[in-house]
């Protein structure tokens, strides 16, 4: 099984670039803090800290699995589509696709299914984004 390398990137910015040469466009900053906040959460439940979880290269391989659990969450908990949740985890989306469907797979055993249901709770009953418009 082979991982994406790291992200090409433009030599003028430094952001990435998209494999046809088009800059990403930028993340929405609450979608990067609720990446975080999930991160975070599996950080807790796992016990794997969370800047390995959030690395850009693989690390290891628990902590490729806990970031694959921590796209599952934003997918099943958000409801975001794998572009977004690939974009808040600085992945590319077939990347979210295969973390999703592994995770997926997974859930087939009874002690991983329990986990995650304790971490889909936790994720809906965090605070949802208030309209602060006034």
């Amino acid at each position: 099984m082979t991982f994406p390398s790291r992200p090409k990137q433009s030599a003028v910015s430094r952001r990435p670039v998209a494999e046809s040469g088009a800059e990403r466009p930028p993340v929405d900053p609450a979608d990067k803090a609720r990446a975080g906040f999930l991160t975070y959460l599996v950080s807790v439940a796992t016990g794997i800290e969370a800047p390995r979880i959030a690395s850009r290269t693989r690390s290891s391989a628990r902590a490729a699995r806990a970031r694959q659990v921590a796209m599952y969450l934003a997918h099943i908990g958000f409801a975001w589509p794998m572009k977004r949740v690939g974009a808040a985890f600085g992945r590319d989306r077939t990347t979210a696709s295969h973390a999703i469907h592994c995770i997926e797979d997974l859930r087939d055993q009874p002690g991983f299914d329990v986990l995650l249901e304790g971490l889909e709770a936790c994720v809906r009953a965090a605070p949802k984004r208030p309209d602060l418009r006034v």
